[in-house]
C-alpha cells in the first residue's frame, strides 16, 4: 500500500487524482492495488472538495448597486 501523502495545494492533489484515474481506467492493476488507488482517490477528492469550499467562502463578487461598487459574499449572489 502506498504511503498516504498530504497535499499542499489543490493543483498537486488534482494532478495526482488524474493520474489515479488513468491508472484505474487502464485496468492493468491487480485488485488490491486498484482498491488502494481507489481509496487514495477518495481521500484526494475529499481534500479537493474542502479546498473548493474554502475558496468559495473567500470569494467576493463586486457588483454595482445604485452607482456604487459593493462587495457581496459569493453565496449571496443570485444565479441568473
Amino acid at each position: 500500500m502506498t504511503a498516504k501523502k498530504k497535499y499542499k495545494d489543490y493543483e498537486s492533489a488534482l494532478e495526482r487524482l488524474e493520474e489515479i484515474t488513468e491508472i484505474l481506467e487502464s485496468g492493468e492493476q491487480p485488485l488490491e492495488e486498484s482498491i488502494d488507488l481507489y481509496t487514495e482517490g477518495l481521500e484526494i477528492a475529499k481534500f479537493c472538495d474542502g479546498k473548493l469550499s474554502e475558496a468559495e467562502k473567500k470569494i467576493k463578487i463586486i457588483t454595482e448597486k445604485n452607482g456604487a461598487l459593493v462587495e457581496d459574499d459569493f453565496e449571496n449572489e443570485e444565479i441568473e
